[in-house]
């Protein structure tokens, strides 16, 4: 489950950037299918596609790409292409998934659902029209399909046809169906439907930090702006509760479709780009789910805030409480050694710097000794993602690939996304006892070899 700056219907869950630059044909220029013999080599067990299978299964969808991308230039196999269409949209890469998509459909190669992830690509970039013919595709593969149902709707509402909207999730009984009605009533004038729609969800524990975060929109808009922000600080920290409050806010001066194009693209404010969403993940605790319930069950009397006690003397300066941490200095640049710990990417230094915040008071237990850094690079002007400018935010310094591994492997137990890989030839040179191909399992040297 993933927290994010701003909500999104539950249709759409947003991805961390694809960050590393990969050689490959796109998909305009794939060629035709190849023998059938190649399609069964590519198959068997042990073969490529079951490596890339296996990645992509387990989350990392990073390393999988490569091997999809170099399949389907080989092949043109309709399950490698869809495979790689999905796991692009899950690494944000939605214009690349749009182009393997289109190249699918028009081979007539297309299934309910690869139309499905062809309709949630064209919602996030935008392309409403497109993404509602894409759902009703798929929903002539499965009729019925509550996520499909959510997808056409978002689709309708976006395109300023609420009522339509508001009828194909009629009838919905899921989770996710149910908090995408609920976003439509929040943002047709009806916050007070919403809340009754989520508040039950969210005390049942069957909606997690997105749905939480629905909901304190709700309340948001229905003017409950003390139950929002109780809600919200379950899962988010002060300064990015403000953010977001921001924009739920900026909402109310949207017309209804204006409102829902807003939530599935963050186009109201050039500071809250696609991009960026969802650069950090954060799971979910029992902890918080016995928060929101007990908020969402009981009256709680709202009381004046009591002044902030002056700041102590700093002699000695005591050790700053996980959850109080706050990151105030620029992380330096990564050392040209040892291993990097990707966590994400980020257009400016000051969303990276909060990146780390909330990163650290989730996991400083396991952070304590291990310091922010940043790296920088630029990919220009080009027709590809990822384009321009981001600071990558890195935890190290790590000396060595299995400390790497095994830091990562615990964030990732945590529900943070991580990528382990050496320095660039612009961040130094790896010293020789960390090489990849030493000491190291196959297994070990494929992940941190796949760029």
């Amino acid at each position: 489950m993933k927290t994010i700056k701003f909500i999104r219907p539950l249709l759409m869950c947003a991805s961390t950037l694809v960050l590393a630059n990969c050689s490959y044909q796109s998909a305009a220029d794939l060629p035709p299918v190849a023998a059938g013999h190649t399609n069964q080599e590519i198959k068997q067990a042990g073969g490529l596609k079951a490596i890339a299978d296996d990645l992509a299964a387990s989350g990392q969808h990073e390393a999988a790409i490569p091997l999809y991308r170099h399949l389907g230039a080989k092949t043109g196999d309709r399950e490698v292409l869809a495979a790689l269409a999905t796991s692009l949209v899950a690494r944000g890469a939605h214009e690349e998934a749009a182009k393997v998509l289109a190249t699918l459909a028009t081979r007539g190669q297309m299934n309910g659902e690869s139309w499905y992830t062809y309709g949630k690509v064209n919602l996030a970039l935008g392309q409403f029209e497109e993404a509602l013919s894409a759902f009703e595709q798929a929903e002539q593969y499965t009729p019925g399909d509550s996520q499909v149902r959510s997808g056409k709707s978002i689709s309708l509402a976006a395109l300023g046809r609420t009522d339509a909207a508001i009828a194909t999730l009629s009838g919905v009984a899921d989770p996710t169906g149910l908090s995408n009605m609920a976003l439509l009533f929040a943002t047709t004038g009806q916050p007070d439907v919403a809340v009754n729609i989520l508040e039950p969800l969210v005390q049942s524990g069957v909606l997690g930090p997105q749905g939480r975060q629905n909901l304190a929109m709700a309340y948001l808009l229905d003017g409950r702006e003390d139950d929002a922000f109780k809600l919200a600080r379950l899962d988010l920290d002060p300064a990015t509760i403000g953010e977001t409050f921001t924009f739920y806010r900026s909402l109310s001066s949207l017309r209804a479709n204006e409102r829902m194009q807003a939530l599935v693209t963050g186009a109201i404010d050039p500071a809250w780009t696609r991009d960026e969403a969802a650069n950090l993940q954060l799971a979910d605790s029992a902890d918080r789910q016995a928060a929101a319930k007990r908020l969402t069950e009981q009256p709680v009397m709202v009381a004046k805030a009591p002044e902030p006690e002056p700041a102590p003397e700093p002699e000695p300066e005591p050790k700053v409480a996980q959850a109080d941490y706050e990151l105030t200095e620029i992380p330096p640049l990564v050392e040209p050694e040892g291993w990097a710990l990707q966590i994400g990417a980020y257009r400016t230094i000051k969303n990276l710097m909060r990146g780390w915040t909330i990163l650290y008071r989730q996991s400083g237990d396991i952070l304590q000794d291990i310091p922010p850094r940043r790296s920088e690079v630029d990919f220009g002007d080009r027709d590809t993602d990822p384009k321009g400018f981001y600071y990558r935010l890195n935890a190290g310094p790590l000396k060595t690939f299995k400390q790497a591994k095994e830091l990562c492997t615990e964030l990732r137990a945590r529900g943070t996304s991580c990528w382990i890989r050496p320095p660039e030839k612009t961040e130094g040179k790896l010293p020789t006892g960390t090489s990849a191909t030493k000491g190291t399992s196959p297994d070990e040297r494929q992940i941190a070899s796949l760029d």
